[in-house]
């Protein structure tokens, strides 16, 4: 499957109850002998009506948070241009990247993730980089995609909490990143033959990131 749309640069990414009281008085008549009889007692009875029971409303549990929110970070806060410089001082940011197809960074991209490109002027390589905060439902339903086609890869945690696994059925590998803290990364380029060659990119965004 083909990531990306490239030409000579792999995997580029193409620019209540109320009381009721009823009294009842029972009053004695007078009898007809002539002694006068003595009133009978007035008797009062009181009437409390049953309450109705107060309905109960059986409120449902909130459902898990499913929606999540727009990464906005500026690529290079995301990595630093020193960090790029680094891998090669050839790199430049490549702001009009666009991506197309079925791949990790077009999911990204559709989340209101962020997506960064930096292309090598001499090489014509790119190293790319996605990060979304998809929130809980979308972040499991995607973890589990990559779980099913990638390899699980502990080196790519970066903390503990953390999940990774690698692409190797793309042109070029993509590591996947699911963080404690919400947060899907994905890192590909062609100069990272394994995942220790990306960590100075992952550190970098790991440090980045809000943590909670």
């Amino acid at each position: 499957m083909k990531a990306f749309t490239r030409s000579a640069r792999a995997f580029r990414i193409t620019s209540a109850g109320t009381l009721v009281g009823v009294s009842i008085a029972v009053l004695a008549g007078c009898a007809p002998s002539t002694p006068a009889a003595t009133p009978a007692p007035t008797v009062t009875v009181t009437v409390t009506p049953t309450s109705s029971p107060t309905p109960t409303s059986s409120a449902s549990a909130s459902p898990a948070a499913t929606t999540g929110s727009s990464v906005t970070i500026a690529c290079s806060s995301l990595v630093a241009d020193s960090t790029v410089a680094a891998i090669s001082p050839d790199f430049a940011a490549d702001p009009g990247a666009e991506v197309s197809g079925d791949n990790s960074f077009a999911t990204i991209v559709g989340l209101d993730g962020k997506l960064c490109s930096w292309l090598n002027s001499a090489s014509g390589s790119s190293i790319s980089v996605g990060v979304a905060d998809p929130g809980s439902a979308a972040l499991a339903t995607n973890e589990a995609k990559i779980k099913a086609s990638g390899t699980a890869n502990a080196a790519l945690s970066g903390t503990s909490g953390n999940r990774g696994y690698v692409e190797s059925s793309t042109e070029a590998p993509v590591f996947d990143i699911f963080t404690e803290s919400g947060y899907w990364i994905s890192i590909s380029s062609v100069i990272f033959d394994s995942p220790s060659s990306a960590d100075s990119v992952l550190s970098n965004i790991l440090q980045t990131l809000p943590s909670g």
